[in-house]
C-alpha cells in the first residue's frame, strides 16, 4: 500500500519558483541584482547628462547668515543708495520690495546701516535688516559729498541684452535672469527693487548697470513686457561714484526674434515679442 502511494506522488517541478515569505530562489536573486544595477547606473547616467545640459546659474551670493556694518550718506536719487568711501551701494528691503519707505526719514544724512549683503562679479547690494537703519554718531562722521553724474559716453549707443531686477541676480535667487525667472523678476520690479540691465556688450568696469528712466530707477508698467525677453534699446553710459548707470531711450526699446548664445548666458524671449 505504501509502495503504491509512492509510485502515485507526481514528481516534483525542478523550476524555482517564488514564495514572499520564502528566501527567494538563487536564481531569482541574481537576476534581481543585475536588474537593480542596471537601472541605478542608468538613474545616475541621466541625472549626469541632465546636469551637464543646465546652464551655470552664474557666481552670485547673497550672505543672509552674516549681519554687516556699513557707514555712509544715504540718498534717495536715482535709488535709494549709500555711498561710502569705498563704493556706492544699492539698498533693498527684505523679501521683494524697495526700501524706500524705511529709509525716508533718513536721506541726505549720515547713516548707520546693518544688513545682508548680495553680491555678483563685484556688484554689490544692500539687504537692509529690519531695524537697520540708525542716525551715525556726529563724533564717527566721515565727511562724504554726494557723488556727481559721470557720463561714459558722449552719444547714446545701442545695447542688447536683458531686462533684469537687480536683487535676484546679485544673489537672491539661481538663477536670477532668463524667461524660468521672468515672473519673480517682474513681481519684484514692480514692489520696488532696481530694474538693472545685463548687457552682451558689458565690459568688466560697468557691469550689470542700474537702469534710468526719466531720472528715477523705476521700470514703468508698460515695460514690464519686455522683462526677461532678449531686447535692444538706445542708451547713454553713466557713474554715479561706483555704480553704473543705464540712462534708456523709452521709444528705443524693442524686443529681438533671431535668439543666439551671448557671452553672459542665454537670453531668452517672451512668444510675440
Amino acid at each position: 500500500m505504501s509502495s503504491e502511494a509512492k509510485e502515485s506522488k507526481p514528481p516534483q517541478s525542478i523550476d524555482p519558483f517564488y514564495v514572499g515569505y520564502l528566501p527567494a530562489p538563487q536564481k531569482h536573486r541574481t537576476a534581481m541584482i543585475f536588474v537593480i544595477c542596471l537601472i541605478s547606473i542608468w538613474i545616475l547616467l541621466a541625472s549626469l547628462l541632465i546636469v551637464l545640459s543646465q546652464r551655470s546659474p552664474g557666481v552670485a551670493t547673497w550672505d543672509n547668515s552674516n549681519e554687516q556694518t556699513w557707514s555712509g550718506l544715504l540718498i534717495n536719487t536715482p535709488y535709494p543708495m549709500l555711498v561710502t568711501k569705498e563704493e556706492t551701494l544699492l539698498v533693498v528691503s527684505m523679501g521683494k520690495a524697495g526700501a524706500r519707505k524705511q529709509l525716508e526719514p533718513f536721506f541726505g544724512t549720515h547713516v548707520k546701516i546693518m544688513g545682508y549683503v548680495l553680491q555678483r562679479e563685484g556688484r554689490r547690494m544692500i539687504e537692509l535688516s529690519p531695524d537697520g537703519v540708525h542716525p551715525e554718531l556726529i563724533q564717527n562722521v566721515i565727511q562724504i559729498d554726494k557723488p556727481e553724474l559721470e557720463f561714459l559716453e558722449e552719444e547714446p549707443s545701442i545695447y542688447t541684452g536683458e531686462i533684469i531686477d537687480g536683487k535676484c541676480f546679485l544673489g537672491a535667487m539661481k538663477p536670477g535672469d532668463g524667461f524660468a525667472h521672468r515672473s519673480c523678476a517682474i513681481l519684484c520690479l514692480k514692489g520696488g527693487l532696481p530694474p538693472m540691465f545685463v548687457s552682451e556688450q558689458d565690459s568688466d568696469e560697468a557691469l550689470y548697470p542700474l537702469i534710468i528712466i526719466d531720472g528715477v530707477a523705476e521700470l514703468p508698467e508698460q515695460l514690464h513686457t519686455y522683462v526677461a525677453c532678449r531686447i535692444e534699446c538706445k542708451a547713454r553710459k553713466a557713474k554715479l561714484g561706483t555704480l553704473p548707470l543705464m540712462l534708456v531711450e523709452v521709444d528705443s526699446i524693442r524686443a529681438l526674434t533671431n535668439m543666439q548664445k551671448t557671452p553672459r548666458g542665454q537670453l531668452i524671449e517672451t512668444a510675440g515679442g
